[in-house]
């Protein structure tokens, strides 16, 4: 069990993000209680409650932890291929990965098990974040004339719909998934640029 002492000084909040992380990876989301994460790290029952008013709250945090560290997933994979239609078949083709590979944390983020954001600021900033970067490559694009040149924020809906319905697809068991997942993805986005293209 971790020493107490470790979460002093604010890191008993980033500790109990991570460990509720951790656990929805592996059991989902019903088997997360503020008394067993306090269990696992070994703080008291009620010292969770210094950071978070309800369970609701922490499972908040977690998504947007979720919607930051996409985030970062879509940036690596632009910063691999910062030009071009390549960018954004690379962001498209990280995205579907992400999900696949963080399946709870999909289903926390987008599913069933998906907290009202209007309710969490931070959930509701992080999540807009993602969609600002999605209009952002997007007007990139169009830059570039590799995607027509509509409104950017009405094409971003439509490149979201996209990855966001293979994504779920997937995650959900609605369809059986592929060999390479990968290949599924970038064939996906390629005909998504053929669309938006004209």
């Amino acid at each position: 069990m971790p020493d107490k002492k470790a979460y002093h000084h604010g890191d008993l909040r980033t500790a109990l993000v991570q460990e509720a992380a951790a656990l929805i990876a592996v059991e989902g989301v019903d088997v997360v209680t503020m008394r067993g994460l306090s269990q696992r790290i070994g703080v008291s029952r009620t010292a969770p409650y210094r950071h978070f008013a309800d369970k609701d709250a922490l499972l908040a945090a977690v998504a947007a932890e979720g919607f930051s560290t996409l985030r970062q997933h879509l940036h690596t994979a632009i910063e691999a291929h910062p030009h071009g239609a390549a960018s954004f078949e690379s962001m498209g083709v990280a995205y579907v990965l992400f999900a696949t590979d963080h399946a709870a944390y999909y289903r926390l983020m987008y599913g069933r098990e998906a907290l009202d954001r209007e309710r969490f600021p931070d959930l509701h900033a992080a999540a807009h974040a993602l969609y600002d970067e999605l209009v952002a490559l997007i007007r990139q694009q169009q830059e570039a004339g590799t995607i027509r040149g509509d409104r950017p924020e009405a094409l971003a809906y439509v490149a979201w719909s996209t990855v966001h319905g293979l994504s779920s697809l997937l995650v959900d068991g609605q369809m059986e998934a592929p060999p390479d997942i990968a290949e599924l993805a970038r064939l996906t986005i390629q005909t998504l640029l053929v669309g938006l293209q004209t």
